[in-house]
């Protein structure tokens, strides 16, 4: 059973991955359903292959592999079901092949490598959040670079081969900022918490993952106010995002990938 869900994850992220991509640089107009109904069977897989592999380990640890397998999980599943929208079309073929690897990684690394989740509700409860929010605001921060490169081919006016297939500025800008906020708002929730039900947050193992975590936040939020209060928008806040989820990923999976693998 494990084969054959990481091959239908593998064939169907792959297989829509080539279909977008045939679209959008040899301009092959393929029904939508070629890249629909094999996205829909991965992340169906996909989501089925995580439940196996932490009910295996009765949902005692988590590592690396298992949280990076989550969050490509929650993102290829978000992408699917906003497979109408021009706005994540270059982004498509980027999030379904991490997402391949991710499943390849689930079943090769074991997850009992990973820390012990089983000590209480109020973890599982911090983690999640923390998955939930770190998903979001990745997402977020492809659709920010995404921003950026459709401001720089619209005013150098290059590669217009493509500019037929380039979804609009402003609805692209919409979905991130609002990615933003939601991303934003869970991840304090996550942080929040942390510090409500773990006795640990700032002992000399944590404190790094939370400072950078809490600064992260702070840079979410500074974007996100910025916005609102000003109407900021282009490359600063692009930069802000970028930095943000750079600290937020050193935060979670610097950390992790120590703990995984190098002191393991």
């Amino acid at each position: 059973m494990l084969s054959l869900l990481l091959l239908i994850s593998l064939l169907g992220y792959c297989a829509s991955a080539f279909v977008i991509l045939q679209n959008i640089l040899k301009n092959k107009v393929l029904h939508p359903a070629y890249q629909i109904i094999p996205a829909a069977l991965a992340v169906a897989a996909h989501g089925w292959l995580i439940i196996i592999e932490l009910a295996d380990d009765d949902f005692d640890h988590i590592n690396i592999s298992s949280s990076l397998a989550i969050v490509a999980f929650l993102i290829a599943a978000l992408t699917v079901v906003k497979n109408n929208q021009a706005s994540n079309l270059f982004l498509k073929p980027v999030i379904y092949l991490f997402s391949a690897l991710t499943t390849l990684l689930l079943v090769f690394i074991p997850v009992n490598w990973g820390a012990d989740i089983s000590v209480g509700h109020g973890l599982v409860f911090h983690i999640t959040l923390s998955l939930v929010a770190y998903g979001i605001l990745a997402l977020a921060t492809l659709y920010a670079l995404q921003t950026s490169y459709l401001n720089r081919v619209l005013k150098n006016r290059k590669g217009h081969i493509l500019l037929s297939k380039l979804p609009p500025l402003m609805t692209v800008e919409k979905y991130f900022f609002n990615l933003l906020a939601l991303g934003t708002f869970v991840l304090f929730l996550a942080l929040g918490s942390g510090f409500l039900f773990l006795d640990d947050m700032l002992a000399q193992q944590q404190a790094h993952k939370t400072i950078l975590t809490s600064v992260a936040a702070l840079l979410y939020l500074l974007a996100v106010v910025l916005h609102r209060t000003s109407g900021l928008r282009g490359r600063i806040i692009v930069v802000i995002t970028v930095l943000a989820s750079t600290l937020l990923t050193l935060g979670y999976f610097g950390s992790r990938f120590v703990k995984d693998f190098l002191l393991s």
